[in-house]
């Protein structure tokens, strides 16, 4: 028998921040995703998906989503580099591994998130 506490305690153990997202909810999150935003467990878990993604980048986010989840995920970027908004209104530049998985029987995204902005303002 599974212990989804054991897998919990493991994914919140990967110091990067690790999402599900499913229809705009985001339905899965790690401790270093919480860590990363600046919301609480309860604050992201009332959110949509797209208020922590940077106004500019909404639109391209909301349309390659829905090519991936149409099984058009070729064509979209392996690892887009968009800005995402922490709590604090600090916008801060992530590269995303995004794939495709199924939560309770529909499809879902999962997402890995590296903090680039360093990179990105040197």
């Amino acid at each position: 028998m599974e212990d989804k506490y054991f897998y919990r305690k493991i994914v919140d153990e990967i110091p990067l921040p690790v999402y599900v997202f499913q229809d705009g909810d985001l339905v899965f999150f790690n401790q270093a995703f919480v860590d990363n935003s600046g919301y609480s467990r309860n604050e992201l878990s009332s959110m949509s998906f797209l208020d922590l993604i940077h106004p500019d980048y909404r639109n391209a986010m909301m349309a390659q989503t829905k090519l991936a989840l149409s099984g058009q995920y070729k064509d979209l970027p392996q690892e887009p580099e968009i800005r995402v908004l922490r709590k604090s209104g600090e916008a801060r530049w992530v590269r995303i591994k995004p794939r495709i998985i199924e939560h309770n029987g529909q499809p879902a995204v999962l997402g890995i998130v590296t903090d680039v902005t360093g990179y990105k303002n040197s």
